[in-house]
Formats: structure tokens, sequence, C-alpha cells
């Protein structure tokens, strides 16, 4: 019933019958060390919040669950956790961190409930509204409003620093009411410098700074009168608060189909 585009694996740890319903007893020292010493696991470990992300949080008779991309890496991963004893295990093929979600491409394919890769471009500065949520307005030809909330942390960050012209692929999921793409990453194609003006034009005769004779009506000195055009103006290139690359959210903040980057095949030169 399920034809992958990709897939992973997941170990599973289960506990022992009279061990349910109680608290888990996972050493964290030990998740750390086997999220550190593995290269092919992902979502073990969120470094914000200090979340153990391999343990559920219900009273379900999962001990742990271990994500990654190899099998024989996770069989040795499940025996670096201490803590409380399994009682049994099982691998299992999955479609865990696949963004097997994402099916559409356009603002205009959008429907509810419906998760996409959007390839925008950002129209209009970005705004801060109620509870530390960022919305930004982007357009594929068609707009919508993309919404960054507060808990994604480094990637809200990133959008606050968007302006327009950037232009960026957006991974998320549509809302129809109200209407808006909720962002669960975003690469960050081209964000382009910003040259801006420092200082008005010095007079040649004068030595004093020119005032401003109204926007788009260049300057003149206030001492002998002499006009210089808005060219004259001295400027220069401001650094931008984000760069072209990925952004992503913490690890607890993330669905289980979400891809990580770690993941994503060529990540710094993808095609949309």
């Amino acid at each position: 019933s399920w034809s992958p585009r990709d897939r992973s694996w997941e170990v599973i740890s289960y506990r022992s019958p009279n061990r349910v319903g109680t608290r888990r007893d996972i050493d964290v020292d030990s998740v750390i060390t086997m999220d550190q010493g593995t290269a092919h696991t992902f979502h073990n470990y969120d470094y914000d919040s200090g979340h153990i992300a391999i343990a559920p949080a219900s009273t379900c008779p999962v001990l742990y669950g271990i994500r990654g991309d190899s099998p024989e890496e996770l069989l040795a991963a499940k025996d670096m956790i201490n803590g409380e004893a399994p009682s049994s295990w099982l691998l299992y093929l999955t479609n865990q961190g696949t963004d097997d979600h994402i099916t559409a491409r356009r603002v205009r394919a959008l429907e509810e409930c419906m998760s996409a890769r959007l390839l925008v471009d950002v129209i209009d500065t970005p705004r801060a509204i109620e509870g530390g949520h960022v919305i930004v307005r982007v357009s594929d030809g068609q707009e919508i409003d993309a919404m960054f909330y507060e808990p994604s942390g480094a990637l809200r960050a990133a959008a606050r620093e968007l302006l327009p012209g950037d232009r960026v692929a957006l991974f998320g999921s549509y809302r129809a009411s109200p209407r808006g793409f909720n962002v669960e990453k975003m690469h960050v194609i081209d964000a382009p410098s910003t040259v801006r003006k420092t200082r008005n034009p010095l007079c040649p005769d004068c030595d004093k700074r020119m005032g401003s004779f109204g926007r788009g009506q260049g300057y003149r000195c206030k001492i002998c009168g002499r006009r210089a055009p808005e060219s004259d103006a001295e400027h220069a290139v401001v650094a931008r608060g984000v760069s072209s690359g990925w952004y992503e959210p913490p690890v607890a903040s993330r669905r289980h189909l979400y891809k990580p980057v770690r993941r994503m095949s060529n990540s710094t030169s993808t095609t949309y």
C-alpha cells in the first residue's frame, strides 16, 4: 500500500509489561553519546530544550525508537542506550524523516491540510504578531502568508530577517482558514546584500553636509544653495541577518515525517 520515494529505518525497543504506565528510565547522557557517535541516525535529542526525542510522551509500551538510514548502525545504537532494559525490539522500514507528506508545488494547488514545497519570492517586510509568531507575505504568481511560529526557534529568527526580493523554498502545510502556509523548514536560495544611504553628500564649497530636498529630489546646501543629486549621497553595503542556506526548527518541534536537513540530498544545490 506504500510506494516510497524515500525510506528510513527505526529500531523500536519495548518495555517489560510490568513497567508500562510508569515513568521511563532513559539515561540522557547515553542518548547524547549515541547521537554524537552515530553518523546516520536522526531526531535523537533536542539540544535546545534538553528533550529526549527517541522516547514517546505517552504511556505506550514503547521504551524508545531510534531512527536512521543504516539498519546495522541502528542495531548498534540501541545497545548504546543506558537505563531501563527493554524486553524486546523490532526493526522497521518506515517513511519517517522522508518528507513523504510533501505533495504540492504551487500556491494555486493548495487544499486544506495539504503539505507542499513552494518556490516563492518575498514581497513584503516580515511582521510579528502576538505570541512572537512571524508572518511573511510571499508569492509564486499567487500570494499567500507564510507563517513562522515561535517554537520554531532559529527558523523563525531567520524569517524575521527576510526582505522583499529574497527567493526562498518553503516546506510546510496549508491552512484554509485563516488562510496561510505553516512553514516547517526553509531553504534561502537568494538573499541579496542591501545598500543603504549612510550620510548626505558633502558640499564641496562649504564642507558641510547638505540637507534633503525631499524624497527623490536630491540635496541642497543650506549655506550656499548648491544642489546635488540623490546619487551623491554616501552608501554602504549592510550585512544581512540571513544568508543562503537551510533553516530548520529544533528537533522537538518537528513532525515524524519531517525530513531533517542532514538527510536532504545535495542540500546546497537543490533544484526546485
